[in-house]
């Protein structure tokens, strides 16, 4: 049975930002390779901590927005819990509103076509 999920994870503030990607792709490969589908992937950015986790004060947030089995989340938490890149993440039930309203919101931005300005080699290539 296919469930949504939220989960929010923080990466350790010292990894550098093309690090972060292998991070990000780490989680996502694991939902996917167990049949799961990621919704949303939102990076909110490096952001102070209220307190010191692992004796840091910043840290990099990001928002998942995926679906799958309950299977997909021992792997998850398995993976994340190894990764010392990872300071802290928590996963709850989606309710069917918020992964709807995400959903909705990944569509209209794909569907936003931004229309480029035709450079003036482009224009003059056209008309001959």
């Amino acid at each position: 049975m296919l469930r949504h999920y939220e989960m929010i994870f923080i990466v350790h503030p010292n990894v550098l930002e093309g690090e972060l990607s292998s991070v990000t792709d780490k989680v996502t490969s694991v939902i996917t390779q167990r049949k799961g589908e990621v919704i949303a992937l939102k990076e909110w950015g490096k952001k102070r901590f209220a307190y010191k986790v692992k004796k840091n004060t910043k840290g990099y947030y990001f928002l998942l927005y995926f679906s799958g089995d309950p299977g997909v989340l021992t792997e998850l938490d398995r993976t994340l819990r190894y990764n010392e890149k990872v300071l802290r993440y928590q996963t709850v039930v989606a309710d069917k509103k918020t992964v709807q309203a995400v959903m909705d919101k990944q569509k209209e931005k794909e569907s936003q076509v931004v229309d480029e300005p035709v450079t003036e080699t482009e224009s003059t290539a056209a008309e001959e």
